[in-house]
C-alpha cells in the first residue's frame, strides 16, 4: 500500500516539476481569471471529495497552508531554471559537470521536498478525511488539470450533439 502511495504521490508531483519547467513559455493568468479557476477547483474539489461543512472547514486552511510551501518550493524550481537558462545564453560561459551536477541535484532536492510534505499531509489529514476521501485527494489535481486542459482545447465538444464542422477541399 505504501509502495503504490509513493509511486502516484512521485508521478503527480513530476508531472508538476515538470509543468513548472515550461512556466517560461506560459504567461500569467491576469489576478481575476487565476481567482476564478481557484474558486472552481475548490468547488470541484468540495464535490469530488464529498465535503461536509465540518470537513471543509478543517481541511482547506490545511491544504492552503500545504499549497504555500508547494507553490515556495516552485518558486526555488523555477529560479534554479532560470540560473540554468541563463548560463545556457552565456556565450563566455562554460558549462562543466559541476554544474550539471550542482543543479540536478538542487531540484531533486526540492522534489524530494515536496514528496515528503505532500505524503506528510495526506496522511496528516487522515484525522479529518476518510481513507477514500484521502486517495481521491491524492488524484482530484491531476484529474482537475487534465479535464481543464481537454475544456481548453476542444471547448465544444463536451457539449451534447456537438459535431465538428466539415472542412472542405481545396
Amino acid at each position: 500500500m505504501n509502495r503504490w502511495f509513493l509511486i502516484i504521490v512521485g508521478y503527480l508531483l513530476i508531472l508538476g516539476a515538470t509543468a513548472t519547467a515550461q512556466d517560461d513559455m506560459i504567461k500569467p493568468l491576469d489576478p481575476d481569471r487565476r481567482e476564478q479557476m481557484e474558486a472552481l477547483r475548490i468547488w470541484k474539489m468540495t464535490e469530488f471529495l464529498n465535503l461536509n461543512p465540518e470537513q471543509s472547514g478543517m481541511f482547506f486552511p490545511r491544504l492552503k497552508e500545504f499549497e504555500d510551501f508547494v507553490h515556495a518550493n516552485q518558486d526555488k524550481q523555477r529560479s534554479i531554471m532560470k540560473k540554468i537558462y541563463e548560463l545556457t545564453c552565456d556565450e563566455n560561459y562554460s558549462v562543466t559537470d559541476e554544474d550539471v551536477k550542482k543543479y540536478t541535484q538542487e531540484l531533486a532536492d526540492l522534489e524530494r521536498e515536496i514528496i515528503a510534505h505532500k505524503q506528510a499531509f495526506v496522511v496528516e489529514i487522515g484525522d479529518v478525511l476518510t481513507a477514500e476521501q484521502q486517495l481521491k485527494f491524492i488524484v482530484f489535481d491531476n484529474r482537475f488539470r487534465n479535464r481543464l486542459m481537454r475544456s481548453i482545447y476542444q471547448p465544444h465538444s463536451h457539449h451534447k450533439g456537438y459535431k465538428p464542422k466539415e472542412r472542405k477541399e481545396p
